[in-house]
Protein backbone atom coordinates (compact mmCIF):
# COMPACT_ATOMS: atom_id res chain seq x y z
CA UNK A 1 0.00 0.00 0.00
CA UNK A 2 1.38 3.66 -0.90
CA UNK A 3 1.75 6.34 1.74
CA UNK A 4 -0.93 8.00 -0.07
CA UNK A 5 -3.23 5.31 0.22
CA UNK A 6 -2.22 4.24 3.79
CA UNK A 7 -3.19 8.14 4.60
CA UNK A 8 -6.71 8.09 3.10
CA UNK A 9 -7.64 4.73 4.84
CA UNK A 10 -7.01 6.43 8.16
CA UNK A 11 -8.69 9.36 7.04
CA UNK A 12 -11.90 6.98 6.60
CA UNK A 13 -11.39 4.89 9.96
CA UNK A 14 -11.21 8.56 11.39
CA UNK A 15 -14.27 9.33 10.09
CA UNK A 16 -16.73 6.62 10.69
CA UNK A 17 -16.18 7.80 13.95
CA UNK A 18 -17.53 11.05 13.59
CA UNK A 19 -21.51 11.89 13.50
CA UNK A 20 -22.26 13.93 10.24
CA UNK A 21 -25.16 15.81 9.26
CA UNK A 22 -26.10 16.28 6.10
CA UNK A 23 -26.93 19.28 3.99
CA UNK A 24 -29.27 17.45 1.30
CA UNK A 25 -31.32 14.86 2.66
CA UNK A 26 -28.67 12.04 4.23
CA UNK A 27 -26.52 13.46 1.92
CA UNK A 28 -23.53 16.23 1.65
CA UNK A 29 -24.58 18.22 -1.54
CA UNK A 30 -20.93 17.74 -3.54
CA UNK A 31 -17.90 15.51 -3.37
CA UNK A 32 -14.86 17.52 -2.27
CA UNK A 33 -14.08 21.35 -1.29
CA UNK A 34 -14.08 22.40 -4.82
CA UNK A 35 -17.61 21.05 -5.61
CA UNK A 36 -19.05 22.05 -2.20
CA UNK A 37 -18.12 25.66 -3.32
CA UNK A 38 -19.22 25.41 -7.02
CA UNK A 39 -23.01 24.24 -6.49
CA UNK A 40 -21.89 20.86 -5.63
CA UNK A 41 -21.29 19.76 -9.41
CA UNK A 42 -19.13 16.18 -9.95
CA UNK A 43 -20.70 14.74 -12.91
CA UNK A 44 -19.46 16.77 -15.60
CA UNK A 45 -16.94 18.69 -14.44
CA UNK A 46 -14.60 17.87 -11.53
CA UNK A 47 -11.04 19.45 -10.60
CA UNK A 48 -9.76 17.70 -7.25
CA UNK A 49 -10.05 13.79 -6.74
CA UNK A 50 -12.83 13.43 -3.90
CA UNK A 51 -15.01 13.98 -7.18
CA UNK A 52 -14.76 10.27 -8.20
CA UNK A 53 -17.37 9.33 -5.30
CA UNK A 54 -19.48 11.13 -8.39
CA UNK A 55 -18.46 9.96 -10.98
CA UNK A 56 -15.45 7.37 -11.32
CA UNK A 57 -14.84 8.34 -15.22
CA UNK A 58 -13.08 11.52 -13.90
CA UNK A 59 -9.94 9.52 -12.79
CA UNK A 60 -7.92 9.72 -16.45
CA UNK A 61 -8.35 13.51 -16.38
CA UNK A 62 -7.41 14.86 -13.20
CA UNK A 63 -4.11 13.17 -13.79
CA UNK A 64 -2.01 12.43 -10.75
CA UNK A 65 -2.48 13.72 -7.55
CA UNK A 66 -4.49 13.86 -3.97
CA UNK A 67 -6.31 15.90 -2.06
CA UNK A 68 -6.79 16.05 1.69
CA UNK A 69 -9.44 18.32 3.90
CA UNK A 70 -12.09 18.98 6.14
CA UNK A 71 -15.50 20.25 6.11
CA UNK A 72 -17.25 21.64 9.07
CA UNK A 73 -20.96 22.25 9.42
CA UNK A 74 -23.16 24.71 11.88
CA UNK A 75 -26.45 22.85 11.96
CA UNK A 76 -29.58 23.07 14.04
CA UNK A 77 -33.14 21.68 14.45
CA UNK A 78 -35.86 23.13 15.81
CA UNK A 79 -38.62 20.37 16.72
CA UNK A 80 -42.29 22.05 17.61
CA UNK A 81 -45.53 20.10 18.93
CA UNK A 82 -48.83 21.92 19.03
CA UNK A 83 -52.32 21.22 20.03
CA UNK A 84 -51.21 17.75 21.35
CA UNK A 85 -53.61 16.60 24.43
CA UNK A 86 -50.49 15.12 26.38
CA UNK A 87 -48.82 18.50 27.23
CA UNK A 88 -48.74 21.93 26.25
CA UNK A 89 -47.08 23.18 23.31
CA UNK A 90 -43.51 23.12 23.28
CA UNK A 91 -40.11 23.42 21.00
CA UNK A 92 -36.67 21.61 21.50
CA UNK A 93 -33.73 22.62 19.52
CA UNK A 94 -30.94 20.34 19.01
CA UNK A 95 -28.39 22.39 20.50
CA UNK A 96 -26.66 19.03 22.62
CA UNK A 97 -23.73 19.33 19.84
CA UNK A 98 -24.04 22.17 16.74
CA UNK A 99 -20.64 21.35 15.16
CA UNK A 100 -19.27 18.72 12.81
CA UNK A 101 -16.30 17.45 11.36
CA UNK A 102 -16.04 15.51 8.47
CA UNK A 103 -12.78 14.80 6.88
CA UNK A 104 -12.44 13.96 3.16
CA UNK A 105 -9.15 12.66 1.15
CA UNK A 106 -8.29 11.23 -2.20
CA UNK A 107 -6.15 10.43 -5.08
CA UNK A 108 -5.20 9.47 -8.63
CA UNK A 109 -2.16 7.56 -10.27
CA UNK A 110 -2.22 7.77 -13.84
CA UNK A 111 -0.87 4.34 -15.09
CA UNK A 112 -0.67 5.47 -19.12
CA UNK A 113 -2.63 7.49 -22.17
CA UNK A 114 -5.49 5.02 -21.30
CA UNK A 115 -5.65 3.67 -17.34
CA UNK A 116 -5.89 5.42 -14.22
CA UNK A 117 -7.17 4.39 -10.75
CA UNK A 118 -7.58 6.13 -7.59
CA UNK A 119 -9.86 6.27 -4.21
CA UNK A 120 -12.38 8.65 -2.71
CA UNK A 121 -13.97 9.20 0.38
CA UNK A 122 -17.48 9.78 0.55
CA UNK A 123 -19.37 10.78 3.85
CA UNK A 124 -23.15 10.73 4.74
CA UNK A 125 -25.84 10.81 7.97
CA UNK A 126 -27.71 12.84 10.28
CA UNK A 127 -26.99 13.40 13.79
CA UNK A 128 -29.81 15.67 15.67
CA UNK A 129 -28.98 15.57 19.28
CA UNK A 130 -31.55 17.43 21.45
CA UNK A 131 -30.48 18.75 25.23
CA UNK A 132 -34.26 18.55 26.01
CA UNK A 133 -36.16 16.34 24.16
CA UNK A 134 -39.31 16.57 22.29
CA UNK A 135 -40.08 13.10 23.34
CA UNK A 136 -40.61 13.91 26.92
CA UNK A 137 -44.34 14.11 26.73
CA UNK A 138 -44.55 10.70 25.09
CA UNK A 139 -42.58 8.95 27.58
CA UNK A 140 -38.71 9.83 26.19
CA UNK A 141 -36.10 10.71 28.67
CA UNK A 142 -36.67 13.67 29.52
CA UNK A 143 -33.36 15.40 29.25
CA UNK A 144 -31.63 14.26 25.94
CA UNK A 145 -32.70 13.14 22.93
CA UNK A 146 -30.57 11.85 20.11
CA UNK A 147 -30.08 9.76 16.53
CA UNK A 148 -26.10 9.24 14.98
CA UNK A 149 -25.89 7.59 11.66
CA UNK A 150 -22.25 8.30 10.18
CA UNK A 151 -21.63 5.79 6.88
CA UNK A 152 -18.27 6.56 5.36
CA UNK A 153 -17.27 4.58 2.14
CA UNK A 154 -13.90 3.98 0.72
CA UNK A 155 -14.24 3.85 -3.19
CA UNK A 156 -11.38 1.92 -5.27
CA UNK A 157 -11.87 3.52 -8.73
CA UNK A 158 -10.37 1.97 -12.35
CA UNK A 159 -11.08 4.55 -15.33
CA UNK A 160 -10.24 3.71 -19.12
CA UNK A 161 -9.92 5.93 -21.87
CA UNK A 162 -12.58 4.37 -25.07
CA UNK A 163 -11.60 6.92 -27.22
CA UNK A 164 -10.41 10.04 -27.47
CA UNK A 165 -13.07 11.67 -26.53
CA UNK A 166 -15.04 8.93 -23.53
CA UNK A 167 -13.95 7.67 -20.83
CA UNK A 168 -15.57 5.30 -18.44
CA UNK A 169 -15.34 4.19 -14.92
CA UNK A 170 -16.15 1.43 -12.42
CA UNK A 171 -15.44 2.01 -8.53
CA UNK A 172 -16.15 -0.64 -5.94
CA UNK A 173 -17.70 1.46 -2.93
CA UNK A 174 -16.66 -0.37 0.37
CA UNK A 175 -17.32 1.46 4.36
CA UNK A 176 -18.30 1.23 7.80
CA UNK A 177 -21.83 2.47 8.96
CA UNK A 178 -22.64 3.34 12.80
CA UNK A 179 -25.85 3.97 14.04
CA UNK A 180 -26.82 5.16 17.15
CA UNK A 181 -30.62 6.42 19.44
CA UNK A 182 -31.32 7.55 22.42
CA UNK A 183 -33.96 8.70 24.93
CA UNK A 184 -36.89 6.87 22.74
CA UNK A 185 -38.07 4.75 25.49
CA UNK A 186 -41.48 5.44 24.60
CA UNK A 187 -41.11 3.00 21.72
CA UNK A 188 -39.88 0.83 23.58
CA UNK A 189 -42.64 -1.70 24.61
CA UNK A 190 -44.68 -4.50 22.76
CA UNK A 191 -47.11 -2.03 21.79
CA UNK A 192 -44.99 -0.47 19.52
CA UNK A 193 -41.96 -2.66 18.55
CA UNK A 194 -41.16 -6.06 17.28
CA UNK A 195 -38.28 -6.15 19.57
CA UNK A 196 -38.67 -4.20 22.92
CA UNK A 197 -34.95 -3.99 24.43
CA UNK A 198 -33.60 -3.29 20.83
CA UNK A 199 -34.80 -0.15 20.50
CA UNK A 200 -32.60 2.74 22.20
CA UNK A 201 -29.85 3.28 24.28
CA UNK A 202 -27.76 0.53 23.20
CA UNK A 203 -24.59 2.20 21.77
CA UNK A 204 -23.26 3.34 18.58
CA UNK A 205 -23.87 -0.43 16.35
CA UNK A 206 -21.32 -0.55 13.73
CA UNK A 207 -21.57 -2.63 10.25
CA UNK A 208 -19.13 -2.73 6.94
CA UNK A 209 -20.95 -1.52 3.71
CA UNK A 210 -20.36 -2.30 0.11
CA UNK A 211 -21.49 -0.74 -2.94
CA UNK A 212 -20.39 0.16 -6.82
CA UNK A 213 -20.64 2.74 -9.19
CA UNK A 214 -20.11 3.34 -13.05
CA UNK A 215 -19.42 6.71 -14.84
CA UNK A 216 -19.13 7.99 -18.38
CA UNK A 217 -17.67 11.30 -19.57
CA UNK A 218 -18.24 12.07 -22.76
CA UNK A 219 -15.79 15.50 -24.04
CA UNK A 220 -18.56 16.30 -27.36
CA UNK A 221 -16.72 19.06 -28.40
CA UNK A 222 -14.07 21.55 -27.57
CA UNK A 223 -16.14 23.67 -25.28
CA UNK A 224 -18.85 21.11 -24.06
CA UNK A 225 -18.50 17.67 -22.10
CA UNK A 226 -21.33 15.57 -20.84
CA UNK A 227 -20.63 12.63 -17.53
CA UNK A 228 -23.70 10.87 -15.77
CA UNK A 229 -23.02 8.29 -12.96
CA UNK A 230 -24.89 5.75 -11.62
CA UNK A 231 -23.91 4.90 -7.33
CA UNK A 232 -25.51 1.47 -6.58
CA UNK A 233 -27.44 1.25 -3.18
CA UNK A 234 -25.01 0.41 0.05
CA UNK A 235 -25.75 -3.60 1.05
CA UNK A 236 -24.69 -4.03 4.27
CA UNK A 237 -25.78 -6.15 7.37
CA UNK A 238 -28.41 -5.64 10.22
CA UNK A 239 -27.76 -2.92 13.03
CA UNK A 240 -29.15 -6.01 15.21
CA UNK A 241 -29.07 -4.00 18.13
CA UNK A 242 -31.63 -2.01 17.29
CA UNK A 243 -33.12 -4.57 15.42
CA UNK A 244 -37.12 -3.34 17.16
CA UNK A 245 -36.11 0.36 16.06
CA UNK A 246 -35.30 0.19 12.22
CA UNK A 247 -37.43 -1.75 10.16
CA UNK A 248 -36.52 -5.23 8.74
CA UNK A 249 -34.98 -5.93 12.18
CA UNK A 250 -32.33 -2.98 11.55
CA UNK A 251 -31.72 -3.45 7.59
CA UNK A 252 -31.01 0.46 7.23
CA UNK A 253 -28.79 1.30 3.57
CA UNK A 254 -28.64 4.13 1.52
CA UNK A 255 -30.03 4.72 -1.39
CA UNK A 256 -29.02 4.32 -4.65
CA UNK A 257 -28.17 7.39 -6.45
CA UNK A 258 -27.94 8.31 -10.19
CA UNK A 259 -27.24 11.97 -12.04
CA UNK A 260 -25.84 13.81 -15.13
CA UNK A 261 -25.33 16.82 -16.40
CA UNK A 262 -23.55 19.14 -18.62
CA UNK A 263 -20.12 21.52 -18.42
CA UNK A 264 -19.72 24.59 -20.55
CA UNK A 265 -16.24 26.14 -21.37
CA UNK A 266 -17.56 29.55 -21.80
CA UNK A 267 -14.39 30.90 -22.22
CA UNK A 268 -10.76 29.83 -21.70
CA UNK A 269 -11.64 31.71 -17.93
CA UNK A 270 -15.09 30.64 -17.40
CA UNK A 271 -16.73 26.90 -16.66
CA UNK A 272 -20.52 26.66 -16.23
CA UNK A 273 -21.49 23.13 -15.04
CA UNK A 274 -25.19 22.27 -14.87
CA UNK A 275 -26.47 19.01 -13.54
CA UNK A 276 -28.93 16.70 -12.30
CA UNK A 277 -29.21 13.81 -9.46
CA UNK A 278 -31.95 11.69 -8.19
CA UNK A 279 -32.36 10.09 -4.80
CA UNK A 280 -34.04 6.76 -4.24
CA UNK A 281 -35.01 7.15 -0.63
CA UNK A 282 -38.45 5.53 -1.41
CA UNK A 283 -36.79 2.38 -2.25
CA UNK A 284 -35.38 1.17 1.45
CA UNK A 285 -37.74 0.64 4.09
CA UNK A 286 -35.89 2.43 6.96
CA UNK A 287 -36.16 5.42 5.00
CA UNK A 288 -38.91 5.44 3.12
CA UNK A 289 -41.69 3.84 4.98
CA UNK A 290 -44.17 6.14 6.47
CA UNK A 291 -45.04 6.37 10.26
CA UNK A 292 -48.86 5.17 8.39
CA UNK A 293 -47.34 1.75 8.56
CA UNK A 294 -47.09 2.17 12.77
CA UNK A 295 -51.12 3.42 12.75
CA UNK A 296 -51.85 -0.05 10.48
CA UNK A 297 -50.54 -2.54 13.59
CA UNK A 298 -46.82 -2.77 11.74
CA UNK A 299 -44.67 -2.79 14.80
CA UNK A 300 -41.38 -1.02 14.57
CA UNK A 301 -38.41 -3.11 13.43
CA UNK A 302 -41.18 -5.59 11.50
CA UNK A 303 -40.55 -6.30 7.52
CA UNK A 304 -42.07 -3.03 6.01
CA UNK A 305 -42.38 -1.63 9.30
CA UNK A 306 -42.02 2.37 9.81
CA UNK A 307 -39.09 4.24 8.71
CA UNK A 308 -38.70 8.32 8.31
CA UNK A 309 -41.17 8.54 5.41
CA UNK A 310 -39.13 10.36 3.11
CA UNK A 311 -40.10 10.98 -0.33
CA UNK A 312 -37.38 10.43 -3.58
CA UNK A 313 -35.30 13.65 -4.16
CA UNK A 314 -34.65 15.26 -7.08
CA UNK A 315 -31.81 17.87 -6.88
CA UNK A 316 -30.62 20.44 -9.59
CA UNK A 317 -27.36 22.09 -9.39
CA UNK A 318 -25.43 25.25 -11.06
CA UNK A 319 -21.44 26.12 -10.72
CA UNK A 320 -19.64 28.29 -12.14
CA UNK A 321 -15.52 28.37 -12.39
CA UNK A 322 -13.26 31.31 -12.89
CA UNK A 323 -10.27 31.80 -13.27
CA UNK A 324 -9.10 35.18 -12.32
CA UNK A 325 -5.16 34.54 -13.05
CA UNK A 326 -2.78 31.76 -12.96
CA UNK A 327 -2.75 31.43 -9.20
CA UNK A 328 -6.09 32.06 -8.58
CA UNK A 329 -9.72 30.45 -9.25
CA UNK A 330 -12.66 31.48 -7.52
CA UNK A 331 -16.36 29.44 -8.23
CA UNK A 332 -20.12 29.73 -7.19
CA UNK A 333 -23.42 27.85 -7.15
CA UNK A 334 -26.47 26.97 -6.31
CA UNK A 335 -28.89 23.68 -5.45
CA UNK A 336 -32.03 23.23 -5.22
CA UNK A 337 -33.74 19.79 -3.96
CA UNK A 338 -37.32 18.77 -3.80
CA UNK A 339 -39.02 18.32 -0.11
CA UNK A 340 -37.41 15.34 1.30
CA UNK A 341 -39.82 14.97 4.40
CA UNK A 342 -43.59 14.89 4.13
CA UNK A 343 -45.91 16.97 6.07
CA UNK A 344 -47.25 13.52 7.40
CA UNK A 345 -43.85 12.25 8.89
CA UNK A 346 -43.02 15.51 10.46
CA UNK A 347 -42.45 13.50 13.89
CA UNK A 348 -40.20 10.65 13.01
CA UNK A 349 -38.39 13.51 11.20
CA UNK A 350 -37.04 14.73 14.59
CA UNK A 351 -34.71 12.61 14.10
CA UNK A 352 -34.12 13.05 10.62
CA UNK A 353 -34.23 16.69 10.36
CA UNK A 354 -33.77 17.03 6.22
CA UNK A 355 -36.09 19.99 5.76
CA UNK A 356 -33.43 22.23 3.65
CA UNK A 357 -33.65 22.56 -0.08
CA UNK A 358 -31.71 25.25 -1.15
CA UNK A 359 -27.84 26.02 -0.78
CA UNK A 360 -25.60 28.71 -1.89
CA UNK A 361 -22.27 28.38 -2.35
CA UNK A 362 -18.83 30.42 -2.71
CA UNK A 363 -15.32 29.06 -2.99
CA UNK A 364 -11.73 29.67 -3.94
CA UNK A 365 -8.15 28.02 -5.09
CA UNK A 366 -4.74 29.52 -4.88
CA UNK A 367 -2.07 27.57 -6.81
CA UNK A 368 1.64 27.56 -6.67
CA UNK A 369 4.33 25.24 -7.58
CA UNK A 370 2.33 21.59 -7.68
CA UNK A 371 0.07 22.39 -4.55
CA UNK A 372 -3.02 24.18 -4.60
CA UNK A 373 -5.01 25.48 -1.40
CA UNK A 374 -8.45 25.72 -1.68
CA UNK A 375 -11.38 26.95 0.67
CA UNK A 376 -15.39 27.45 0.49
CA UNK A 377 -18.33 28.51 2.48
CA UNK A 378 -21.97 27.31 1.65
CA UNK A 379 -25.82 28.44 3.57
CA UNK A 380 -28.74 26.52 3.58
CA UNK A 381 -31.35 28.83 4.32
CA UNK A 382 -33.46 27.93 7.52
CA UNK A 383 -36.48 25.57 5.93
CA UNK A 384 -39.61 24.70 8.18
CA UNK A 385 -42.05 21.58 7.28
CA UNK A 386 -45.23 21.87 9.32
CA UNK A 387 -46.87 18.50 9.90
CA UNK A 388 -50.12 17.86 8.91
CA UNK A 389 -52.20 14.87 10.09
CA UNK A 390 -48.46 13.98 12.06
CA UNK A 391 -49.17 12.97 15.46
CA UNK A 392 -51.17 9.40 15.46
CA UNK A 393 -54.11 9.89 18.16
CA UNK A 394 -52.29 7.06 20.12
CA UNK A 395 -49.88 9.52 21.01
CA UNK A 396 -52.59 12.58 21.68
CA UNK A 397 -52.39 13.98 18.45
CA UNK A 398 -51.73 17.41 17.43
CA UNK A 399 -49.04 18.28 14.88
CA UNK A 400 -45.67 18.16 14.37
CA UNK A 401 -43.36 20.80 12.99
CA UNK A 402 -39.68 20.78 11.93
CA UNK A 403 -37.64 23.06 11.01
CA UNK A 404 -33.57 23.00 10.05
CA UNK A 405 -30.67 25.23 9.30
CA UNK A 406 -26.94 24.74 8.04
CA UNK A 407 -23.87 27.01 7.30
CA UNK A 408 -20.59 24.93 5.95
CA UNK A 409 -17.35 26.16 5.31
CA UNK A 410 -14.13 23.66 4.54
CA UNK A 411 -10.77 23.88 3.07
CA UNK A 412 -8.53 21.17 1.24
CA UNK A 413 -4.73 21.05 0.31
CA UNK A 414 -4.04 19.32 -3.37
CA UNK A 415 -0.98 18.42 -4.72
CA UNK A 416 -0.11 17.42 -8.80
CA UNK A 417 2.83 14.90 -8.93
Amino acid sequence: MTIVSQRVWGLALMCVTLPSYATMGVFAGGNGIKSLGMGGVSYSFAAETTALSGNPAHALGLGSRYDVGSDFFYAQANATISGNAIAADSTANSDGRSYYMIPQAGFTRRLNERWAFGMSMLSAGIGPDYDGSPFARFGGNPDRASLQLASTSLDSVLAYRLSPSVDVGLSLNSGYQVFSAKGLEFLDNAMVSSSPGDVTNQGKDGVFTLGASAGVLWRINSWLTAGASYRSKNHNDKHKDYRGLIAGGGRLELPAIYGGGFSIQASPRTTIAIEAQRYEYGNEEAFGNGLDRLEAGVPLGAPNGAGFGFDDQNVYKLGVSFDVSSRLTVRGGYIYGTNVVTEQNTLFAFLGPVTLQEQFSVGATHHWDHWELSAYGNLSPRRTVKGKDSIPDGFGGGEADIENKIIGAGFSVGRRF
